[in-house]
């Protein structure tokens, strides 16, 4: 005998897509590049730290490796956080909304589309969902050019899931 929470598990994997993103921020390399840029920067940093070294001035030396130390953990950091994404699912009966940090943390929030609200606030341009008092900012990495499409794009999907629930309800009467 089936229970009823797997019967909506059931009833999820049969719903129709009828919208999904996965939202990435910018990438400036890849790792292949920030291995590239590290070889090179101690490639010139070995023989000019030499120098100064022979030369007398071995404090330069250590403040030079301070300085690629710092430069190559900067860009590794920065691909790292690069890994980060944001998963955005519509379907006629719920909106998925999920957020994965650089670390693989994942946070999940689900709305009912009839009641969503897409908005972009005023001052700050963020974009935002919810419905009900619950709020969740959409794509903080996007600049405000893409948030504005997506918000478009979000608005008008809703809007053609409320026009087949009321196609819908108009042949059944």
């Amino acid at each position: 005998m089936d229970t009823p929470h797997l019967n909506h598990d059931r009833d999820r994997e049969t719903e129709v897509i009828r919208f999904s993103r996965v939202l990435r921020p910018h990438r400036s390399s890849s790792e292949r590049a920030v291995r590239i840029v590290s070889m090179f920067v101690m490639f010139l940093f070995i023989p000019t730290g030499t120098a100064f070294l022979i030369a007398g001035a071995w404090p330069v030396f250590g403040f030079m490796g301070l300085e690629v130390l710092g430069l190559i953990f900067a860009l590794r950091y920065n691909h790292k956080v690069g890994s980060a994404f944001e998963a955005i699912t519509l379907t006629e009966r719920e909106f998925r909304f999920s957020k994965v940090d650089h670390w693989g943390k994942r946070r999940h929030w689900s709305f009912q589309p009839q009641w969503l609200q897409v908005r972009l606030d005023g001052p700050s341009k963020q974009l935002i969902c919810g419905t009900h008092g619950k709020r969740i900012v959409i794509g903080k990495f996007l600049n405000e050019d893409e948030r504005e499409a997506l918000c478009a794009l979000l608005s008008r999907e809703i809007r053609s899931l409320a026009d087949i629930r009321h196609a819908d309800a108009d042949a059944i009467c």
